[in-house]
């Protein structure tokens, strides 16, 4: 495996922690985060169904949004 489809498998492995995480965080949130939160979710999906096809870029601005998301939930 070369280091770059390494990289992607690490960072996509973030992202599912980070997901989980937040999934949990979301059952208290407001409405209003939860529409959100559906829409990540959403693309979320299609990054795993696809990994291969997404550009490392949309999934470092997945996860900045991710983290994002959960610092809103939690702070």
């Amino acid at each position: 495996m070369s280091s770059s489809q390494q990289d992607l498998r690490s960072l996509h492995q973030d992202l599912r922690a980070l997901r989980d995480e937040v999934k949990v965080q979301v059952h208290l949130a407001r409405m209003d985060l939860k529409d959100e939160w559906e829409d990540l979710e959403h693309q979320f999906s299609r990054t795993a169904s696809c990994a291969q096809l997404v550009s490392n870029e949309f999934l470092v601005d997945l996860k900045q949004r991710l983290v994002e998301f959960r610092q809103r939930l939690t702070g």
